[in-house]
């Protein structure tokens, strides 16, 4: 399987990076091909013009090269892989950006076979996520507003908690986790 592997982080040392390279080596072991995006690092232009729209009036519309190739990556992947941090309760604004260029209606109707697969780390423990409805919330936001709007095949929230533990334990665990989420993504 292809996978198309975006990271969202602006530091290269940051736990979301460790944890997108033990997924990585994960998906490795199982086989699969990676295609590998680093919105913050890979020159990603954040920001949307008149020119990113889809045109109703011209179902054809040429859009920009940047638009075109980051879509054609997406309709190369037979699955898509987002690891983001949870920044204000939602994705950061790059990866936000990205949805909104790149997702846009020119891939409208053309992601039915694709599976996404969203992996967010949490500052909060779980039970702060669930006490206040942000889990439920961002994993309605993330599988049904975003996914299901591009009619994606299957979308599924993986939440790795409590990022911000100084417990060198936990944080072996969270990256223990990643690889699994690698080496068992079918």
């Amino acid at each position: 399987m292809k996978a198309l592997v975006t990271v969202t982080h602006p530091r290269k040392d940051s736990l979301t990076y460790a944890v997108m390279d033990r997924f990585v080596e994960g998906l490795k072991q199982n086989n699969h091909e990676i295609d590998l995006l680093h919105l913050d690092h890979d020159g990603f232009d954040p920001i949307y013009t008149v020119n990113d729209e889809k045109d109703w009036m011209s179902p054809d519309k040429i859009y920009s090269p940047e638009v075109r190739k980051e879509m054609d990556r997406i309709a190369a992947a037979d699955t898509l892989i987002y690891v983001f941090p949870l920044w204000q309760y939602s994705v950061p604004s790059m990866l936000k950006a990205y949805l909104d260029k790149i997702w846009n209606m020119g891939l409208f109707g053309k992601m039915g076979e694709k599976k996404v697969l969203w992996i967010c780390l949490t500052g909060g423990d779980q039970a702060h996520m669930l006490k206040y409805k942000r889990e439920e919330i961002l994993t309605h936001y993330l599988n049904v507003l975003v996914s299901g709007y591009a009619r994606v095949k299957e979308s599924k929230v993986e939440l790795l908690h409590d990022t911000l533990s100084e417990s060198k334990q936990h944080i072996e665990s969270l990256l223990d986790r990643a690889y699994q989420l690698g080496l068992e993504y079918k």
